[in-house]
C-alpha cells in the first residue's frame, strides 16, 4: 500500500546559523551525562552506531549515511513544525521520519512543548539504526490506516505517546529511560525520575484513558519489561482493529 504525502511539507536541507549550532552544542553537553547514565541500553547502542556530532547541527543526508543502510529508513525535512496525525503516518508507511527545522530557544533548554530539531534528531535518530526498534515503529502507521474511527486513531496516538515518546523500561530491575521525549528533555527526565511522576505498567486498557501532555510534564505515565513486551502489548490492541 502507497501513500501519497503532502509535498508542501517537505523542504530541502537548510543551513543552520551559527547561534542554532551552538544552542545544539549547548543541549548535547547538558543532556549526553544524564543520557548515558539514564537512557536504555537499546538507546545507548543505537547513540554508539550513529555516533551524532556534539559540535554542529548534522544534515539529513549526513544522518541518512547512517540510518539508511541500516534499516531502510531515511529522514525527511519539514517546515512544519506538529505535523498531524495524518500526514506523519503517510510518510511512516514509506518508512520516513520527519525532522523539523526548527530549533528551540536558549530559554526553552530544559523543556520545549513542541517537537524541535534536537529532539527530532537527538531523541529520535539514534533507534533507527537497530532493525529491532524500527519494527516497532512499522506497527503504527498500518495500525492507524486500519482504524475505522476517530476514537481508535485517538488510541494509537496515546500508545505511541506513551511508548516512543514517554516510556520507560525496566532493566535488571532497574528504571531506564526509553522515550525520547524524557531523553531530550532534561526537565522532565529529571522529575520523572526524582519519583515525581506516577507509574503504571503498559496496558493498553489502561493508557486509552489518559491524554497526552503537550503543554507540561505528564501527569502519568507507563513502564514496560523489554521491547518483546512492548511488541506484544502493541499488537494486541492492534490485531483487533
Amino acid at each position: 500500500m502507497s501513500f501519497s504525502v503532502d509535498p508542501s511539507l517537505v523542504e530541502e536541507d537548510v543551513e543552520f546559523t551559527e547561534e542554532q549550532h551552538d544552542i545544539w552544542r549547548t543541549l548535547v553537553a547538558r543532556q549526553a551525562p544524564k543520557v548515558k547514565q539514564y537512557a536504555c541500553k537499546e538507546y545507548l547502542a543505537g547513540s554508539e552506531l550513529m555516533k551524532l556530532p556534539a559540535e554542529r547541527v548534522p544534515s539529513v543526508q549526513w544522518l541518512n549515511e547512517r540510518i539508511t543502510p541500516r534499516t531502510g529508513w531515511r529522514t525527511v525535512r519539514t517546515k512544519v513544525r506538529y505535523s498531524d496525525a495524518v500526514q506523519w503516518y503517510k510518510h511512516f508507511a514509506r518508512r520516513e521520519f520527519l525532522i523539523t527545522d526548527y530549533v528551540r530557544s536558549r530559554e526553552e533548554l530544559e523543556f520545549t512543548p513542541e517537537p524541535d530539531m534536537f529532539h527530532d534528531v537527538y531523541g529520535h535518530l539514534p533507534y533507527f539504526t537497530l532493525p529491532e526498534y524500527v519494527e516497532i515503529q512499522e506497527m503504527f502507521a498500518p495500525a492507524f490506516h486500519k482504524a475505522k474511527t476517530d476514537e481508535e486513531r485517538e488510541n494509537i496516538k496515546r500508545l505511541a505517546w506513551f511508548s516512543t515518546e514517554f516510556g520507560l523500561i525496566r532493566e535488571e530491575g532497574e528504571l531506564k529511560v526509553f522515550g525520547t521525549g524524557l531523553i531530550s528533555s532534561s526537565a522532565e527526565m529529571e522529575h520523572v525520575l526524582a519519583g515525581n511522576t506516577p507509574l503504571l505498567d503498559f496496558k493498553v486498557e489502561t493508557i486509552v484513558n489518559y491524554d497526552k501532555a503537550i503543554w507540561s510534564f505528564n501527569k502519568q505515565l507507563f513502564v514496560f519489561d523489554s521491547l518483546a513486551a512492548l511488541k506484544q502489548e502493541l499488537a494486541r490492541y492492534f490485531d483487533s482493529l
